[in-house]
């Protein structure tokens, strides 16, 4: 918008979440809705609400007051109800929806993606985006036209030929099927793009486990993009409020481990418990130490802190779940400041901001098809493409501007079949 010269405070940008939070809870009694911190599954009643307020015209003027148009970008990721509370506000305001059923990889827990023979009954089409003008502003037209080529084999044989794709695009092959040799391929892969200073690369990888990815990204030496509802920050906070002394040191120093390379864990922790069974070396106590000790003897958050933060800061250490080990820090620092009564609600808290606040990416990341959509990069990586669906196949194809470098062992990729997998809200 601010390209197009429009003045950013003529105009909101949210997503149907928020809105419809934000105007269901301005009028509780007329929508109905009960909960106004909603998680999972409660998200649901909210688009209801929204809808219900709209269609009994209770806010019909505060619309057309507040807005002059609706624009819906990623409308293929739409559910159904998300889909009745937009055609509900297209009666009262001029909508426009932007979509590419093509793209369509989210599923929301129980909810249904709205079905594009619906969608574009309810929206008459206006036209198709047909110039690859992401790719003409890095003079690479080639790539841009081949992605648009691509789509009609990819719609009616699950299939890519990469024989017919131009040279940006690159094959790395394994030597075997083995596990060592694949690892052996994808390491590779990631240091075939020349990236730039001024560049980025994403590494797209298996959307079905964060913690594979996250091993990856360890040997990849890249960062790994989190869900916002981190299964792994989870069940640690789950793990770390049942345990204590030496079981919640081993689980913090495992999952620091899990977070950063450089760390030498079992050393170290045979090094403190040994200090706290009565060993009594020459030198004194580290800070680490310290803080590994306090927490044999203490339950207070607080220790968990600060020996996370102090192995972090070491010299050597390198963070490869940079956003799950801030999750976590920022979750401890409102337990114990006091500002969140539990470790519950403190992740909700830090999840919800990060949701609004969006997500500050290093230049090379490592995510799976769910987390990067909707993203773009100047360089992609794609290992295990058979893994990919017909959607997740095409959304990681275009992901990239400058070069694509394919881990397969042949130059025709065969998408799963299936459109998408249901997951929880990214």
């Amino acid at each position: 918008m601010k390209n197009k010269g429009v003045r950013l405070p003529q105009a909101d940008l949210e997503t149907i979440a928020g809105w419809s939070l934000r105007f269901a809870a301005a009028f509780p009694r007329r929508s109905g809705l009960i909960v106004r911190e909603p998680r999972g599954e409660e998200w649901s009643a909210v688009y209801e609400a929204a809808a219900r307020l709209i269609q009994g015209g209770f806010i019909t003027s505060v619309l057309k007051a507040s807005y002059e148009r609706v624009l819906v970008d990623e409308y293929q990721d739409c559910t159904v109800q998300q889909h009745a509370l937009i055609v509900a506000l297209s009666k009262h305001l001029p909508t426009c929806i932007f979509g590419d059923h093509l793209q369509a990889i989210f599923g929301f827990r129980n909810e249904q993606l709205v079905d594009w023979t619906t969608v574009t009954a309810d929206f008459a089409p206006i036209g198709t985006l047909s110039e690859p003008w992401r790719w003409k502003r890095v003079k690479n037209d080639k790539l841009g036209r081949w992605l648009i080529d691509i789509r009609e084999e990819l719609e009616a044989s699950n299939r890519v030929n990469l024989a017919a794709a131009p040279a940006c695009v690159v094959r790395i092959t394994p030597e075997s099927s083995g596990q060592q040799n694949v690892l052996k391929a994808n390491i590779k892969a990631s240091r075939q793009p020349s990236v730039k200073a001024s560049e980025t690369l994403i590494v797209i990888g298996d959307k079905a486990s964060e913690v594979v990815r996250g091993s990856l990204a360890s040997k990849m030496k890249c960062c790994a993009i989190e869900p916002v509802a981190c299964k792994t920050l989870g069940d640690f906070l789950q793990a770390i409020e049942t345990c204590s002394a030496k079981q919640r040191l081993a689980l913090v120093l495992k999952f620091a481990a899990s977070t950063m390379t450089g760390i030498k864990r079992a050393a170290f922790e045979e090094r403190v418990v040994r200090r706290s069974e009565g060993w009594n070396p020459r030198n004194k106590p580290t800070e680490l130490e310290r803080a590994a000790l306090d927490i044999l003897t203490s339950d207070d958050l607080f220790h968990t802190h600060r020996l996370l933060e102090g192995l972090r800061r070491q010299s050597g250490v390198v963070v490869f779940r940079r956003e799950l080990l801030s999750a976590l820090q920022k979750t401890l620092k409102l337990v114990i400041s006091g500002e969140q009564p539990s470790l519950d609600e403190a992740a909700w808290q830090v999840q919800h901001k990060m949701r609004h606040a969006g997500r500050r990416l290093a230049q090379r990341s490592l995510g799976s098809t769910l987390l990067v959509k909707g993203m773009q990069f100047d360089h992609a990586v794609i290992v295990a493409p058979e893994k990919l669906s017909r959607n997740d196949l095409y959304v990681a194809l275009t992901r990239a501007s400058r070069t694509i470098t394919v881990v397969s062992s042949t130059q025709l990729l065969v998408a799963k079949p299936g459109r998408a997998t249901k997951n929880k809200k990214q």
